[in-house]
């Protein structure tokens, strides 16, 4: 599968450092040249490049990239070698997350939900989802925020010794004509447009929505799966009247359009 026509490309490829909060070290590439520990400052910077909104063709190719990958029937966390690379990728959700961003912008993510979280908190650009008094995601506030390209986060969808206990994230898309918001990336079970035991896929993107959780010995639920809120790795500034006018709306079928929402 080739690279969308997505326009210019920021072929910065990174990785955040050390999480004091995971111990992981990551390591950096930019262009050729590996470079073994960054500061989060220089995470910023890199990032900053591709600020600006997604073009239409931008946007047009990270919806035309993710439904070949759905055509592909990957379960989720299955081994998949991309063509022209010599190594398979592990397609959990974080790393399908990190193959349409360096496919699709030529950015390569921090490796886990967690990190790729925690990068995107250093430098100010995670939102949290806004809330009704009932505690519940306030959808249309929450949609009206969103915009494509942007990372979904939740936490403990499953047990896990993080804080914060970050543990799935998605790529939202946008939504379709009748106002359906979507998203893509890999989810261990669910129902998306080409599957209904989960995946490499599209889906229905409801913060609501059940989204595991944690169980006690007896199979009881003492923690619920929680969506967070969202990260903008690309900044994206107000549409403008003629991007409006373009109405790049997301259909079920070919062609591959779809409105930044």
């Amino acid at each position: 599968m080739g690279k969308s026509g997505a326009g210019k490309h920021y072929f910065y490829t990174l990785i955040i450092t050390k999480n004091p909060l995971t111990k992981r070290v990551s390591t950096v590439q930019c262009v050729k040249m590996k470079i073994l520990l960054i500061i989060s400052a220089v995470f910023s910077l890199i990032i900053s490049d591709a600020s600006a909104q997604l073009t239409p063709t931008q946007h047009a190719g990270l919806v035309d990239e993710m439904r070949q990958l759905s055509a592909l029937r990957i379960a989720y966390n299955q081994g998949w070698r991309p063509p022209g690379d010599t190594k398979a990728w592990a397609m959990d959700c974080s790393n399908t997350s990190r193959y349409i961003y360096q496919t699709v912008f030529g950015l390569q993510l921090p490796r886990t939900a967690s990190d790729q979280y925690y990068a995107l908190k250093q430098v100010g650009r995670i939102t949290h989802a806004p809330r009704l008094a009932n505690k519940r995601v306030d959808t249309e506030a929450l949609l009206s925020q969103l915009r494509s390209g942007d990372l979904l986060f939740w936490q403990w969808t499953y047990d896990i010794d993080r804080d914060p206990p970050i543990t799935h994230v998605m790529v939202y898309l946008g939504r379709t004509a009748d106002g359906t918001p979507k998203m893509a990336g890999s989810a261990s079970r669910s129902k998306g447009e080409t599957t209904n035991s989960g995946g490499v896929n599209v889906y229905v993107f409801d913060p609501n929505a059940n989204m595991g959780g944690v169980k006690n010995f007896l199979g009881d639920y003492i923690r619920r799966g929680e969506f967070v809120g969202f990260g903008r790795v690309i900044k994206q500034e107000p549409l403008t009247g003629t991007q409006t006018a373009d109405r790049h709306h997301y259909r079920q079928t070919i062609p591959i359009t779809m409105r930044p929402n």
